[in-house]
């Protein structure tokens, strides 16, 4: 008896690296210690996860956007010199997706039906950013269904890639 599987099908989603727009490739090569952002893709529900993460970037005084979505949360935060973003890293580690590499993250759903919440904002003593205005306003459209379905211009129009190298990319769903 053979068994029957679904067949998979692709999706497109966004996603944002945590790199600045402005350092280029050979730049990251040359000075591996640039500054960066804090990104992590929380895979649990349990709230607790979500908190125990924000109270480490409040601990290092660092404001960031979190949500619920898919499976869990995402957290974005501010840019920090590469010494607090490693000292922040191995603090929140625990907490995120074990499969996930931290330096990039999706800012768009895969699927219609799939939990995204809107972003919140939390200020742990830096005023709200232009890039945290310009994801915060992509991820509220792409809840909406207001994006363009051309999602580099889509990242364009809120302005994402003049703050971060901006990627497409394909996700296999069951």
């Amino acid at each position: 008896m053979s068994e029957q599987t679904s067949p998979l099908r692709e999706v497109w989603v966004c996603g944002i690296y945590n790199w600045p727009a402005s350092i280029t490739k050979e730049e990251r090569i040359k000075n591996p210690e640039y500054p960066r952002y804090n990104w992590v893709d929380i895979d649990r529900t349990d709230i607790e996860y979500y908190n125990k993460v924000l109270a480490v970037f409040k601990k290092y005084s660092v404001s960031c956007i979190g949500m619920r979505c898919g499976k869990g949360y995402h957290v974005l935060g501010d840019e920090v010199s590469y010494d607090l973003w490693r000292k922040i890293w191995f603090e929140i580690k625990p907490f995120a997706d074990p499969k996930w590499a931290p330096h990039t993250i999706r800012i768009s759903k895969k699927r219609n039906e799939e939990v995204w919440e809107r972003p919140v904002y939390y200020n742990n003593g830096r005023e709200i950013q232009p890039w945290m205005k310009a994801a915060m306003s992509f991820i509220c459209k792409a809840m909406r269904g207001e994006n363009s379905t051309n999602l580099y211009n889509a990242m364009h129009h809120s302005g994402l890639d003049k703050y971060f190298q901006c990627i497409v990319y394909k996700v296999e769903l069951k």
